[in-house]
């Protein structure tokens, strides 16, 4: 059994990811068969593209309800950019107008556009400081709070319902970031479910000891 790092055929760069994972001596292996990931001890869902072309390879690929299985079998598991973002419910992303894309539904809430404003360029592009609420994240263990990490993406996950996240996960956490509004820039179910809107694999030191912390997890 090893990490699994899905690749669903989205057209991205997975090079990055790998190279990450392998200058901090990783064991994993890359694949989009859903046998495959099922025997997985753990996950990463990279971020590549939007939701809309995500959901759509997952659902061509039969792979939505493998990761679903994954996450509710507390198998643990990192998304990462449109990774993140296609655990919420769903995202305004869409190819038809005025309805938004079902996502895997791992988390209560909804992907939508950042705020226009007036200084701020979207696509939010480049390094920004993330906000850490508490120090008992282990995705983050031994990295100070307001490091930056880098960021490339126009949508952002909000929390509609906050007495539901706090009903299904009890000791979930967030971090925080800024831009044209304050966005959640990294969520954890108190568990086993970890993902970032940020790229660890783009983030230099402190990305490659978020990636660490992760594949050392023994949850």
């Amino acid at each position: 059994m090893s990490i699994v790092v899905v690749d669903y055929k989205s057209g991205g760069n997975l090079f990055s990811l790998l190279n990450s994972l392998e200058s901090i001596d990783a064991k994993f292996s890359v694949s989009s068969n859903p046998h495959e990931i099922k025997q997985a001890s753990k996950i990463i869902f990279p971020g590549v593209g939007s939701f809309n072309a995500a959901m759509t390879k997952l659902c061509e690929l039969d792979l939505v309800s493998v990761l679903k299985e994954k996450i509710d079998e507390s198998c643990p598991f990192l998304g990462i950019c449109v990774g993140m973002q296609v655990l919420f419910s769903e995202g305004e992303e869409s190819s038809t107008p005025n309805q938004n894309t079902k996502g895997i539904v791992a988390i209560p809430g909804t992907v939508a556009k950042l705020a226009k404003k007036e200084g701020f360029k979207i696509p939010h592009m480049g390094w920004n400081q993330v906000k850490i609420s508490s120090t008992q994240n282990p995705l983050f263990k031994g990295i100070e709070d307001n490091s930056d990490f880098y960021f490339v993406h126009s949508y952002a996950c909000k929390i509609n319902e906050s007495n539901l996240i706090q009903k299904k996960f009890p000791n979930a956490e967030f971090s925080s970031t800024e831009h044209s509004e304050i966005f959640i820039s990294s969520f954890w179910n108190g568990e086993n479910l970890f993902s970032t809107q940020f790229h660890p694999e783009k983030s230099s030191i402190q990305g490659l000891k978020v990636l660490k912390n992760f594949t050392e997890l023994s949850l």
